[in-house]
């Protein structure tokens, strides 16, 4: 199995240089990602976790991170994609793929803060709608010279549209979400599943569902990319439930390596590690016992 790290630019951590430096320590580490985030206002569970602290820019992260890493891949986790104008995102993307040497994947989602979306002037009911409609049009704007898109929010036409991004067709879109519109918005339009807060029991049954529903569109369910985003705490108590049934990284280094075994089983190929706490020197430590102590026992 493969392990992603999540760099804490949405944990309130004040010292951006530092957050580069957790880059590149994920890399030298052997991890084979590095993920970002994203809210836009203090909203909600944000508003809770962070109060005045900073909650940074994804993709100006992402672009520091491209500079500052050579291997890992650069992942979204996740962009809301109706807060977002699709030529000058579409953009935003193929400079980062470009800059990278084709290391993006775009994970996207629709978010639930429906305070964030009224700030925002966006309509919340048609989040779904929307996110589908960037969706088409990132896809047209992308793989067209003269991008053609007629939608019910986005209409582009007659003009040229660059840089495409450096992958083809373009970055790997990973669709977050486990609902039932989220499921068929991977089998229109996405190459991978990038899940959050579910079990292995839960993805193994999602995943049934996904592929069969693929199948039926005639679309090769073996292509699928299948990742989650997990947050992680070493214990020296094991968790009470057992593998198959834990929706987080808890216990001891033979726990973990367990849980994540169970998730590899049940088809999950990346776990995407997150680390609740604002201090840099835990990450390093939290980081460096994972792919040391941890991963050997996958």
């Amino acid at each position: 199995m493969k392990i992603g790290y999540s760099i804490p630019s949405n944990r309130g951590v004040t010292d951006t240089v530092a957050l580069m430096a957790l880059a590149k320590k994920a890399e030298a580490l052997g991890c084979h990602s590095v993920w970002v985030s994203e809210h836009l206002f203090h909203s909600a569970y944000v508003a809770e976790r962070l109060g005045d602290r900073p909650y940074w820019d994804p993709l100006t992260m992402l672009t520091a991170a491209a500079c500052a890493t050579s291997r890992v891949r650069l992942g979204t986790s996740v962009l809301v994609l109706p807060w977002h104008d699709p030529p000058r995102l579409g953009k935003m993307i193929a400079t980062i793929d470009h800059l990278s040497a084709g290391r993006v994947d775009f994970g996207v989602g629709v978010a639930t803060t429906e305070d964030e979306f009224n700030n925002l002037g966006v309509d919340f009911k048609t989040r779904g709608k929307r996110a589908d409609e960037v969706l088409g049009a990132l896809q047209a704007l992308w793989t067209q010279d003269v991008p053609e898109f007629q939608g019910e929010f986005y209409n582009y036409s007659g003009l040229k549209f660059s840089p495409k991004p450096l992958q083809k067709p373009y970055p790997p879109i990973l669709v977050g979400g486990s609902s039932p519109a989220a499921l068929r918005r991977i089998v229109r339009y996405g190459d991978g599943w990038h899940t959050l807060r579910q079990s292995p029991d839960e993805v193994a049954a999602g995943l049934a569902k996904l592929k069969g529903m693929m199948t039926e569109a005639g679309r090769d369910p073996d292509s699928l990319k299948v990742s989650i985003s997990i947050e992680i705490k070493f214990e020296d108590t094991s968790p009470s439930r057992p593998a198959n049934e834990r929706r987080g990284l808890r216990g001891t280094d033979a726990d973990i390596a367990e849980t994540l075994r169970a998730f590899r089983d049940a088809g999950v190929q990346e776990a995407v590690i997150s680390i609740g706490s604002t201090d840099v020197a835990e990450h390093e430590a939290v980081l460096t016992r994972v792919m040391t102590k941890v991963v050997p026992g996958i």
